[in-house]
Parts: structure tokens; C-alpha cells; sequence
């Protein structure tokens, strides 16, 4: 098994990151806590990112 090189595990991390913040959103929004304008900046941002396709109107 080849050992992995510190950036590939850096940048595993870093998505691993975006995904938690992504789904910390989602949970927020489902609880009913206020995520000020959050879809309409991801989602002119990433149209295709899982929040935006399963909130999308």
C-alpha cells in the first residue's frame, strides 16, 4: 500500500471540512436556526452542491 503524500492528505481534509460545514447548515436550517442569506450566496456560488439541489424551489 502506497503511503499518502501530506498534500493529498491536507486536501482530503479541506473537503472533509467544506462537507461538515456544509451539513452543520443543513442541520441549522432543519432545527429552524437562522442561516442569514446562506443559500443564495452557495448557491449562486455552487448550483449543483447537495444543500442547493435538495432546498432548491
Amino acid at each position: 500500500m502506497k503511503k499518502e503524500t501530506s498534500s493529498n492528505l491536507l486536501e482530503k481534509i479541506d473537503i472533509a471540512k467544506e462537507r461538515i460545514k456544509e451539513l452543520e447548515t443543513m442541520i441549522n436550517h432543519w432545527e429552524g436556526i437562522e442561516c442569514e442569506g446562506f443559500w443564495d450566496v452557495e448557491c449562486s456560488i455552487n448550483p449543483s452542491s447537495p444543500g442547493c439541489l435538495l432546498f432548491n424551489d
